[in-house]
């Protein structure tokens, strides 16, 4: 049920009196922005968008929302590919971008405090210029906030071998549906006290509160970088090089990528430039890192000559940033490209278990042939996180039936190979219904008491992860 207009005419006039009239918009060409995100979810205008900036701000705002009874769709900025940020039943979104300090870089105590509007790349350079390093670096990290990361989890290619946005937030403030904050956690690795409140919230997706400053840890940063790129004239070929790197030669890459032809061509496309080896099957991009160059140039040598037995025609080696850069810039692209390709598209993100990439890929592909419909899949080799675009042909008629149909094959094949059907984008809105036939009734049932628990009235971010 959407939430009546009137309400939320009335709660943009107190919160404007109390954040200020150009922090509160309800005007409809300046709410359509934030009734989207970068994903296929249908817009969803909201009533108003409320940017406060800071955490009395935010309490002042939640508190209000749920005296009136409005619902509110917590948002960091829009990056998002499940709807998780759209607000599907209209009513507050609370944007966060005004609250984008880092606050403070504890050198002594490698760790970070920042507030959620920080876009990860800016972190990124704010530490690294220290001599520090926040590992987490989704695809999107030059426009994609912390808060939003912290919401779903975030991964990207560098989770095989440091891990992922969970493995470094020591702890939270967050504010409840009804305004009440609650911190947690502490600049210390180590934590066994209590319930861990900040798990629970971390991959929640604003569904049990508004995160407003998380604390993180940071590692040093190593001094040696190399990127390796290998194209295979089989996607089997791939796979094989993939095994054996991280698998019989305990290799450990500090990033492993695959892409297949149609995702590297639609980049190449996308970025109007030329893209090596356009016409092989598949591509590796391969970083490793460490503190000794010698040790760390003798394992680029080692999973190089992998490549090669395994049927790579090339493998081309960078050892500069600029270089460096070029290579990643095509992989980088690939999600913006493939949207490129049809008037509308569907993204996937599963993960299995990384023997069965393969199998995975040819059911996939085979799936979307019977349908006829087009894939492009590229992802996270090294932990088996596949990226899945579904995009239509040309004179495909009943596209959208055919998308969801192939869509459930496609989660089908994940569960049936050992895998799962979100693992770094989250749930959102569009895949909540999907996650009923992946998860124990009894867990989920579990979940929605934790929901009870931390949001009694249902008002943040409703119909969004529980189906």
């Amino acid at each position: 049920m959407i939430v009546p207009g009137g309400k939320a005419v009335r709660l943009a006039e107190s919160l404007g009196a109390m954040l200020g009239e150009s922090n509160v918009i309800n005007s409809r060409d300046a709410l359509e922005p934030y009734g989207k995100d970068e994903g296929s979810c249908p817009l969803h205008l909201p009533h108003l968008v409320v940017k406060p900036a800071s955490l009395e701000q935010v309490q002042s705002v939640l508190k209000e929302a749920a005296s009136a009874g409005v619902p509110v769709t917590p948002r960091g900025r829009g990056t998002g590919l499940a709807g998780g940020a759209v607000p599907v039943r209209g009513g507050m979104v609370l944007s966060l971008e005004r609250m984008d300090r880092i606050v403070e870089v504890d050198e002594a105590n490698l760790s970070v405090v920042v507030e959620p509007g920080v876009i990860v790349q800016d972190l990124h350079r704010a530490v690294e210029s220290r001599g520090l390093f926040y590992p987490p670096d989704p695809a999107s990290l030059d426009s994609c906030s912390i808060g939003g990361n912290i919401a779903v989890n975030a991964g990207g290619p560098r989770a095989a071998k440091y891990g992922i946005t969970r493995h470094y937030v020591l702890g939270v403030e967050a504010v409840l549906a009804g305004g009440q904050a609650i911190r947690h956690g502490r600049k210390t690795i180590k934590n066994t006290t209590g319930y861990s409140l900040t798990h629970h919230l971390i991959g929640s997706e604003g569904t049990l509160g508004v995160i407003t400053r998380a604390t993180l840890r940071l590692v040093p940063l190593p001094p040696v970088r190399v990127d390796l790129l290998a194209p295979f004239p089989e996607v089997a070929a791939a796979a094989r090089a993939v095994g054996r790197i991280v698998r019989g030669e305990r290799v450990v890459p500090a990033a492993l990528e695959f892409m297949d032809q149609a995702s590297i061509r639609a980049a190449a496309t996308f970025l109007e430039r030329e893209v090596p080896f356009l016409d092989a099957a598949a591509h590796l991009l391969i970083q490793l890192d460490g503190k000794d160059g010698d040790a760390v140039l003798a394992q680029s040598e080692q999973v190089g000559e992998i490549c090669l037995e395994e049927g790579a025609s090339d493998v081309l080696v960078a050892t500069g940033s600029h270089a460096q850069e070029r290579m990643w810039a095509a992989r980088r692209a690939i999600l913006e490209a493939v949207k490129r390709l049809s008037h509308h598209s569907d993204f996937l993100d599963v993960a299995v278990p990384l023997g069965r990439i393969p199998e995975f890929l040819d059911r996939a592909d085979r799936a979307a042939s019977g349908a006829g419909l087009s894939l492009a899949n590229w992802g996270h080799a090294a932990d088996g996180n596949i990226h899945v675009a579904i995009h239509r042909r040309e004179q495909c008629p009943g596209w959208l039936e055919a998308a969801g149909q192939l869509t459930d094959r496609i989660y089908a094949a994940a569960r049936d190979l050992g895998g799962v059907i979100a693992s770094e984008h989250g749930i959102g809105w569009l895949k909540r219904k999907a996650l009923a036939a992946s998860l124990d009734p009894e867990a989920l049932a579990l979940m929605r008491r934790v929901k009870q628990a931390f949001d009694p009235g249902g008002l943040l971010n409703p119909d969004k992860v529980l189906p």
